[in-house]
């Protein structure tokens, strides 16, 4: 396998790593929350990063436009409700606006990434 196909999976997996990390730690924060309605936002993301997975553009651009507006709720939320909150879900909101910023950042920049993504279409468009 020539390196730069291999760090394109490298960089597919880690992308993989932090979805599933935030994901874990969004219904884990669901949960404790008690927020049934959210759990539709997270398979609709989930749903979404399958398309992000198989090169789709609009589903990249989708998904960085999800996790940005999570940052901007989550900022939000805690910063309005810090004292209702508990100091679990003060302290995962953070962790997870840390993790979405990263996530999309990562989506954007990697150059890496970005070449498994057309690859991903040349193979899709054949």
């Amino acid at each position: 396998m020539p390196q730069s196909d291999r760090s394109a999976l490298q960089a597919r997996n880690r992308l993989v790593f932090m979805f599933v990390v935030l994901c874990i730690l969004d219904v884990a924060l669901v949960i404790v929350a008690k927020d049934r309605w959210s759990m539709g936002r997270i398979l609709l993301t989930i749903l979404v990063m399958y398309f992000v997975l198989q090169g789709r553009k609009w589903a990249k651009y989708f998904l960085m436009g999800i996790l940005s507006l999570l940052v901007v709720a989550l900022i939000a939320m805690v910063v309005a409700l810090s004292s209702k909150l508990s100091a679990f879900l003060i302290v995962g909101s953070w962790i997870m606006v840390v993790l979405c910023a990263i996530t999309t950042v990562y989506m954007a920049t990697n150059k890496d990434l970005n070449r498994y993504f057309s690859c991903r279409r040349q193979a899709y468009s054949q």
